[in-house]
C-alpha cells in the first residue's frame, strides 16, 4: 500500500513513517509540503485515487466522469437492486431539479417504464433508505409524484465543473457516467464547456 502525505508542518518523512509502520509494517510512504513546486504532480495522482479524498462537511462524494460512483465517507455505497444506483445517478445528473416518476422511469428504463411501477417504488425505498441510515435522508427533497436531491451536500466532480472548478475542467476526458445512456445529452455540454475552457 502506498499512502502519499500532503504537509504543511513541515515534519520530516521519517515522523511519518514510524508513525505509520507501528500501525502497517507493508507500506511505502511519500511525503510532500503542499507548498512544493511538485505539489501539482500529486495533486494530479489524487485525481486516480480507487476511494475520494473526504471533503469536510460533505459526506457524500459522486463520482462522474467515466463510470458513476457514489461513496459515503469514503466507502462505496453498496444497494440492494442494482437501479438504485442508477437512480441516484439520474438525480445527480439533474442537479436539483425535482423529477417526476414517469420522467424516471421513461430514462431508467429503455421501455418507457410503464411495466416498472413497483420495481420504481422499490428502488426509491431503498435509496432513501439507505441515506437515512446513514444520517442523511434530508439530501433527498420529496414532493408528491417528485423527487430531488440537494446538491450543496454533495462532493461531485459534475457540479465543481460546472462551477468552473479548473480542476474539475481539467480531470474531465470526455466521458460521464458511461453506463447509462440518459447521460449522453450532460456529456455533450461537458464536452462544450472543456473545449470553450480550452483545457
Amino acid at each position: 500500500m502506498l499512502i502519499i502525505v500532503l504537509d504543511n508542518e513541515n515534519k520530516t518523512m521519517a515522523d511519518y513513517i514510524e508513525a505509520i509502520k507501528q500501525e502497517d509494517m507493508d507500506v511505502k510512504v511519500n511525503c510532500f509540503s503542499v507548498s512544493d513546486q511538485n505539489s501539482h504532480v500529486v495533486w494530479e495522482e489524487l485525481t486516480h485515487l480507487n476511494y475520494p479524498i473526504l471533503t469536510e462537511g460533505k459526506r457524500i462524494h459522486c463520482k462522474t466522469f467515466g463510470k458513476f460512483e457514489v461513496f459515503i465517507d469514503g466507502i462505496p455505497v453498496v444497494s440492494k437492486y442494482n437501479k438504485t444506483r442508477e437512480l441516484f445517478a439520474y438525480l445527480v445528473d439533474k442537479n436539483g431539479t425535482l423529477s417526476g416518476t414517469n420522467e424516471i422511469m421513461d430514462a431508467l428504463w429503455e421501455d418507457g417504464g410503464s411495466n416498472h411501477v413497483s420495481y420504481m417504488k422499490n428502488i426509491r425505498s431503498d435509496m432513501i433508505s439507505t441515506l437515512q441510515a446513514c444520517g442523511l435522508g434530508d439530501v433527498i427533497v420529496r414532493q408528491y409524484g417528485r423527487i430531488g436531491i440537494i446538491p450543496d451536500m454533495i462532493n461531485c466532480d459534475y457540479y465543481d465543473m460546472l462551477n468552473g472548478d479548473p480542476k474539475a475542467i481539467a480531470k474531465y476526458t470526455g466521458e460521464y457516467m458511461s453506463q447509462y445512456s440518459w447521460a449522453e445529452y450532460t456529456n455533450g455540454i461537458l464536452s462544450e464547456i472543456k473545449e470553450e475552457k480550452g483545457y
